[in-house]
């Protein structure tokens, strides 16, 4: 418990670096998808990456309320009350399994609509398959949040691992097939390995969570349904939920917005959102470590620390900003290689927007790690309720509505659209630094309330 509670960059670092790797895995898991769906066709790769963002909307909505266990869970490990860590855990599977109820008339009905016409026939099926068992992801967020709240992150770096492994096998198997074998099956394919990748990890983390020695000390056998605790952990994780969903449903009318002008267009929008998604493994690590931390130190009183692990942070992220810009800034060409092998001529117009999109998307990363790490802090202390506020308005009123304004009347290209996306960027920025430094969220903390 000591290194939760010791703000300093060392600390974070070895907090955050195993979530990263987790996280990495993740995304790993859907950059791969799409990489290998591109060798099928630019169709199924544009129409899956359609489909995964307007799954994302009903997916990370659930997440984001489960994963609000890592605060109680870290709060009461703080506080050194062990025995409670298991509770919220509980609470939050009984309100992933759930979902099932809301998913499944989305899963068979909505799909057409969420979808544009031209990518139905690849996106519909897949879309049908991930949405009947998104609730999964919910699950796999509930069970984390045992281990991440108390610091004990390998495990889940292990298992994602694992997990990622068995859903690039199964991806190439089953959407090329094996002839004489396994027949061909595109998209589906994709949606089958990961379900079934997904399927794994529960059972790899629900094995450790309900092993004997957790059973012992951390009373993880108790599942019993506490009405109290499953309202306090809605009531916390909802806003963010609620934010989560409005967010990814502004970055999903970004495709349809795309869609309206031509396919081309699609795919420089998969290209850097691939891009955006699969780099935010360092984002959502350091968010993740930073909860972890700020929420032991809430716990134990030391609220007074958490300047310092917000300097910290930000060193981190520093030193990500430097790395990540040697592909975005000055090799794009090794990423569009990989999603374009059939297009590699600079004066293309293909070609060169998507340099101009990576090179945006590297500066959209600048302003959105910061905000990542604020966000953690907030979460930390209870203050959902600015975070919903914030980044839903914001999506909307500085990215999809100048965008779309743009696009429409005045025809610009994609690199212009990603350029106002870095402006919502800067403006969320500003909005959740001033938050922070009103400590209005500290009248928040949930162990005072």
């Amino acid at each position: 418990m000591s290194m939760l509670l010791s703000p300093t960059l060392g600390k974070l670092w070895r907090i955050s670096l195993p979530l990263m790797l987790t996280t990495l895995s993740a995304n790993m898991m859907f950059l791969l998808d799409r990489l290998i769906l591109v060798r099928y066709s630019i169709e199924a790769m544009n129409a899956v990456a359609v489909a995964a963002m307007s799954c994302a909307i009903f997916q990370f909505g659930g997440v984001a309320i489960a994963s609000i266990a890592e605060v109680f869970v870290g709060q009461y490990n703080g506080a050194g009350q062990h025995e409670k860590t298991s509770q919220p855990v509980w609470q939050m599977i009984w309100f992933s399994l759930s979902l099932f109820i809301i998913c499944w008339p989305i899963a068979l009905w909505v799909g057409p609509y969420v979808i544009p016409e031209p990518l139905h026939k690849e996106g519909v099926p897949f879309f049908q398959l991930v949405m009947f068992f998104s609730p999964l992801i919910a699950i796999i967020a509930s069970l984390s949040a045992f281990f991440i709240g108390r610091g004990f992150v390998r495990l889940v770096t292990w298992c994602t691992l694992i997990c990622n492994l068995v859903n690039a096998a199964l991806n190439i198997v089953l959407v090329f097939g094996i002839e004489g074998y396994i027949s061909s099956m595109g998209t589906k394919g994709s949606a089958i390995a990961t379900i079934a990748a997904q399927s794994i990890q529960i059972l790899l983390l629900g094995s450790v969570f309900l092993n004997k020695y957790n059973r012992k000390h951390f009373k993880t056998g108790n599942y019993q349904f506490n009405s109290t605790l499953f309202w306090d952990c809605l009531k916390v994780g909802t806003p963010s939920s609620i934010s989560h969903m409005i967010e990814i449903a502004a970055w999903a009318t970004l495709f349809r917005i795309a869609a309206t002008v031509n396919l081309d267009y699609v795919t420089i929008q998969t290209v850097g959102n691939s891009m955006l998604v699969f780099f935010a493994f360092v984002t959502e690590g350091i968010q993740k470590g930073v909860i972890a931390i700020a929420s032991n130190l809430i716990g134990a009183r030391k609220d007074h620390l958490i300047q310092a692990l917000f300097k910290s942070g930000c060193m981190m992220h520093l030193v990500f900003i430097f790395l990540f810009s040697i592909p975005l800034i000055f090799y794009p060409s090794i990423i569009i290689c990989q999603f374009l092998p059939g297009v590699q001529d600079p004066t293309l117009p293909l070609y060169s927007e998507c340099v101009a999109v990576l090179r945006l998307v590297w500066v959209y990363f600048i302003f959105d790690g910061i905000v990542w790490i604020l966000s953690g802090i907030l979460t930390a202390g209870g203050d959902t309720r600015f975070i919903m506020f914030m980044n839903a308005s914001a999506a909307w009123l500085f990215a999809i509505l100048p965008i779309y304004v743009a696009v429409h009347y005045f025809h610009v290209h994609s690199s212009t659209a990603w350029g106002l996306c870095t402006i919502y960027g800067a403006a969320n920025l500003i909005a959740f630094f001033l938050r922070y430094r009103s400590n209005e969220w500290k009248k928040l903390i949930l162990s005072r309330s």
